[in-house]
This record gives C-alpha cells, structure tokens and sequence, in this order.
C-alpha cells in the first residue's frame, strides 16, 4: 500500500529545512529586537470565531476553510490565520488588564486553508505573526511599517515594492460601501460569477479578486480618499511624509483593502518583484480595532502584520544563496573491541559541545572513510585496539588531510582549539 502525502502538503528537510529554520531565526530575532514576547494558541478553534470576525463573504471563510464536527458535534475549523486567535486568548486570559500596553506579541505555526495548490500557495503553510495591541498613536504604526521591512533587510531581499493605502473608519467605509454598490450595479455585467455575488454583501471583496481586480471597471470604481475626513487625511498625510523622512520607498494603491473585515485605516502589502513569485504578497497587515470589542474585551486600536513563511524562504532563495547544512565536526571509525569505548568517547565530546557520528557496524577502515566522505566531517578520528592500547587517538584533518597522533586525555581541549 503505497500511502503519499495529502494535496497541498509538502514534507520540509534537508536544505529546505536549513533555509526554512534559518529564516525563522531571523525572525526571532527581529521580534526580540522589537521586544515581541511569543504566544502560542491551538490549531483548531470554534468555528464561529472565525466566521464572525474575519468577515462572511471573505475567501478564507466561503472556500478555504478546513472545518469539521468533532465527537461533541462542535463545528471546529483548522485555523486560517493567526490574528482572531491571538486576540481571542488575550481577550479569555485577561492579558490586556494584566500585562503592560502596547501588548507586543509573535506566533510562529501551521495555518491550514482549503485553496488549489499553486507556486507559493499550499493548504498547510506556516505563518509568523506579529500583533501590537493597544498602540497609542501613529508612530506604533510607523514602527510596525519599519519592523517589517527589516524582515526583508536581513534577509537580503531587494526584490519588493512596499503597497500601503487608507481605508478610514467603519463609519467612513460605509458610505464608500453604499456608492460602491451602486457603481458594480450599474456594471453587474462585466463582473464575474463571485463578484456579483459580492456587490450586495462586501463590495470591497471585489478589489481583492483575483480576476476582477485587474479589470478597468474595477480600476475605476469610487476610491476611499474622496470619503475620508479631513482627520483621516492627515493621518495618511503624516505616514506617507515620515516613510518619505525615513527614506523607505512606497507606492499608495487606492485599491488595495486586504481580505479580512476587521482592517481599518492603514493597510499595507509587500509584493514580491522577483520572477519566481509572480506579484506574490511577501507580507501584509494593517490596523484595527474592532477585533478587540467583537471578542468581550473594549476596542483597542492595534496593528500588526503576517507573512508565509514558505513564500518568505521562496523570496529568500530567488536572491540569495542557500543556507548550507551545519558540517558535522567529528566521525570516529572505530574498529576491533573499541565500540564501548567510542560510545563514551563520542559522550564526552558531544557534552562539550561538538557534533559527532559514528557507524559501529562497520569494522573496516577504507569503509569508514567511505561512509565518512557521505556525512563531510571536519575532522575524522581514527580508534582502533592498537590505539587504545596505546591510550592515543589519531586525528585526520579533512581540509589538509593531515593526520597527527594525540593522547586520548589531550583530545578534547586540541579539539576547542583547532575546531
């Protein structure tokens, strides 16, 4: 019975996995440069969590959900993403009354979504995560914008062009709504099976589609900034002139909304402009605030960003190169009644600190250093009864392929100061 992964899955190892962990490293350390404390929620959740706060008509919830009853005939779904779970163990673990505000928190996991696999898109991906919770004014927003683009500094990647727009308050979007409504009416022709679907529940899903969007009604429907009042105005004003101050690049797209209904004011995209990934978004995020409120808790202006990982290590990989595996230090051939003994040599070495291997079913020597060259050590040690005897250990160097001779006794602090 020859059983095979599920669509959409893949299976991470080898160089992949050290491109994979090395982006992950740098990611935290970018959340402990921003003072990010890491949190981690379940991988299932209520349905309903989701549904009410990411939005009805969104993609996530009318296609990609991986939802289920459990025995207890509870309808669970596999998390889509991570924001509604964050803010809903805040809200139940009473964080936001206990810890200290701004609430500066990280998750790194699997996110499960029911799509067509495609380059970039897989129906478990890993996300990382980060939602400030309660910022206080705009400089926490410009700060987030900062903090994400140095994801892409230390990475190395200079294939992007940073996307930000302004979507105004709940009040300021429903008027925006209202006209959009009528425009796609009027146009209900041009639009797709989805999008008509869409005109009456959430217009601003049709900016978002993948087909539409690119369509010149879409293009010129009603943009956000003629509904703005003059407070949002400067708000957007003040971020566009500090990214102009702090030298970042950008490029304002009045279509660009985001796919979940809890964003409002500013959102923002990084878009990949590397052939490989197609105009894929690398990171998003933006701002909210009713997310809080919808959960129990009172409304908190937050902000925060998500990015794939997989994409993130794709992008990383367009441009630079791969990570290499971590050499192994030693690979002891041992021969004759020595496999005791290498078994507690090999202990002593890995407790100070050096990664070690050993085949002890091989009793031959040109097999060891067959065997050996597969695993590419740094340096090969050399234990037979003839040595052990002798209390002495020999030490080929794979670089130089010099071999020296040393006592057992002296190998460990030869080996800290020549590896």
């Amino acid at each position: 019975m020859n059983i095979t992964k599920p669509r959409g899955t893949n299976d991470i190892f080898g160089l992949d996995l050290d491109n994979f962990n090395h982006v992950v490293n740098i990611l935290k350390i970018i959340a402990k440069f921003y003072n990010y404390s890491e949190i981690i929620t379940p991988m299932f959740e209520h349905k309903e969590l989701f549904i009410r706060n990411i939005g009805e008509t969104s993609d996530i919830v009318t296609k990609e959900f991986y939802d289920f009853k459990d025995k207890g005939n509870r309808e669970i779904v596999l998390r889509p993403e991570g924001t509604v779970s964050v803010i809903r163990s805040v809200i139940e673990n009473k964080m936001l009354s206990k810890m200290p505000l701004p609430l500066k928190l990280y998750y790194i996991g699997p996110m499960f979504r029911y799509e067509r696999p495609q380059n970039g898109r897989s129906r478990q991906f890993h996300q990382f995560g980060i939602e400030n919770i309660g910022i206080k004014n705009v400089y926490n927003q410009i700060e987030i914008l900062l903090m994400s683009k140095m994801v892409l500094d230390l990475l190395k990647i200079k294939n992007y062009k940073l996307k930000i727009n302004y979507i105004g308050t709940f009040d300021t979007r429903k008027k925006w709504m209202d006209d959009l409504k009528n425009y796609f009416t009027k146009h209900i022709d041009e639009l797709s099976d989805d999008s008509k679907n869409r005109v009456i529940k959430n217009p601003l899903r049709i900016f978002d589609d993948k087909v539409d969007s690119k369509k010149n009604v879409v293009k010129n429907a009603p943009k956000i900034d003629k509904y703005l009042t003059d407070e949002e105005k400067n708000e957007i004003d003040f971020i566009k002139h500090s990214l102009d101050v702090l030298h970042i690049e950008y490029e304002f797209d009045s279509t660009m909304v985001r796919g979940l209904d809890y964003y409002f004011g500013l959102v923002f995209e990084y878009i990949s402009t590397s052939k490989e990934l197609s105009e894929n978004t690398i990171i998003g995020g933006g701002r909210y605030s009713k997310l809080v409120g919808e959960l129990g808790g009172q409304d908190t202006d937050c902000m925060g960003f998500a990015l794939g990982i997989e994409r993130l290590v794709a992008a990383y990989v367009a441009e630079n190169q791969n990570v290499s595996s971590k050499q192994l230090d030693i690979y002891i051939a041992s021969f004759g009644n020595t496999k005791l003994n290498t078994l507690n040599l090999s202990d002593a070495l890995r407790k100070s600190g050096f990664s070690v291997d050993s085949n002890l079913s091989l009793d031959k020597l040109d097999k060891h250093f067959k065997y050996a060259s597969k695993l590419n050590p740094k340096k090969i040690l050399i234990f037979g009864d003839k040595e052990k005897d002798a209390g002495i250990i020999l030490i080929k160097d794979q670089d130089t392929k010099k071999e020296i001779s040393i006592k057992i006794t002296e190998l460990i602090n030869y080996l800290k100061d020549n590896l």
